[in-house]
């Protein structure tokens, strides 16, 4: 579709139908918390283009949101029959819940704010470990000046306007193409709770599959992945939260009742499920227009990064490039706040 600009579901259309009323007004609320809007299913979580890739003639295409479609389409099913009260789901709709969890887990905007982020981290570790002597390199070979004056103007400004690196929707999609069999296996292979609320109501958000921080991996200084957390949490529906737990992290109670479990939601479950969005949200959190959810919860500021690194890489360059830079006014501080986004 050359010269297109669709309109892409960073969430799914169906999945947020499950939360608003019978006209499909949905409330979004914008971090801080400050504006709370009604607005159209079809309009919330909504970003132009954003699967569009270029295709091998050059083209912009919709092919991959249109591949995308089919894994929504079989979810769609699957989420009726939840609604409906039908748990254990059949092993054909239980593969499809798993396929749009995985899919939300590699399709948002935190994995390509991440990508770019890590990308851009990695430029910026090359510019301090090659220091000036590759820069005058690198300079030399595109035929530009590498006078003394020139590289080291060239140094000052690689740290006080660094460049930073946006991955495309093609490098995103191959991504998710790559990934999306494994983490779907590696869910189907979790413990399921289903919990079903009768008078506490969800929220969602903008990014509604959270991976719960596996608290042993934290104490030791880790970080927690899609295969490693102890639990995974989604809610499904208004009414509705599922929890994949690891096997070996299945609560006591419920390891004897089989794989996938049913239990019923009292407060402070629909409490904890509603943490877990408000910790997942980077922008928008949605309710249905008649619930309250979020009332009690401090709501964060907008997440602008992904990736924080704390490595102390002033002390990694050469003493004569670290001189160039405080003479310039920049110095470990700046470049601490720099590798933090600031």
């Amino acid at each position: 579709m050359p010269g297109s600009a669709r309109r892409h579901h960073v969430v799914s259309k169906f999945y947020l139908r499950h939360f608003a009323d019978d006209n499909e007004q949905i409330a979004s609320v914008m971090l801080p918390g400050d504006r709370t809007f009604l607005q159209n299913i079809g309009d919330a979580s909504v970003r132009c283009g954003y699967y569009t890739v270029i295709d091998q003639e050059g083209e912009q295409s919709d092919s991959a949101e249109q591949a995308l479609s089919l894994v929504e389409a079989n979810a769609a099913a699957a989420w009726r029959e939840v609604a409906a009260g039908g748990w254990p789901l059949s092993d054909e709709h239980r593969g499809s819940v798993a396929a749009w969890i995985a899919l939300q887990l590699l399709r948002g905007t935190s994995v390509r704010n991440s990508m770019s982020e890590l990308a851009s981290h990695a430029l910026l570790l090359d510019a301090v470990l090659g220091g000036r002597t590759r820069l005058r390199e690198a300079l030399a070979e595109a035929g530009e000046p590498v006078d003394d004056d020139s590289v080291d103007r060239q140094w000052v400004e690689l740290f006080k306007a660094p460049f930073r690196a946006e991955v495309k929707a093609n490098h995103h999609i191959r991504h998710i193409a790559e990934m999306l069999p494994r983490v779907a296996q590696s869910l189907l292979d979790r413990s399921w709770l289903l919990t079903v609320f009768e008078r506490k109501s969800l929220a969602t958000c903008d990014h509604p599959v959270y991976v719960v921080p596996n608290e042993d991996l934290t104490r030791m200084g880790m970080g927690t992945g899609i295969e490693n957390a102890t639990a995974i949490h989604a809610p499904l529906t208004q009414r509705h939260s599922l929890a994949l737990y690891l096997q070996s992290a299945v609560p006591p109670q419920l390891a004897a009742m089989g794989r996938d479990t049913l239990w019923p939601g009292v407060a402070a479950t629909a409490l904890y499920s509603n943490s877990c969005v408000v910790n997942s949200a980077r922008r928008f959190l949605f309710h249905h227009p008649a619930d309250a959810p979020l009332t009690g919860f401090h709501l964060p500021a907008p997440r602008e990064q992904e990736v924080e690194v704390n490595a102390e890489l002033w002390g990694w360059m050469a003493e004569g490039d670290r001189q160039v830079l405080l003479s310039a006014g920049f110095g470990p501080d700046a470049l601490a706040a720099l590798l933090k986004g600031r």
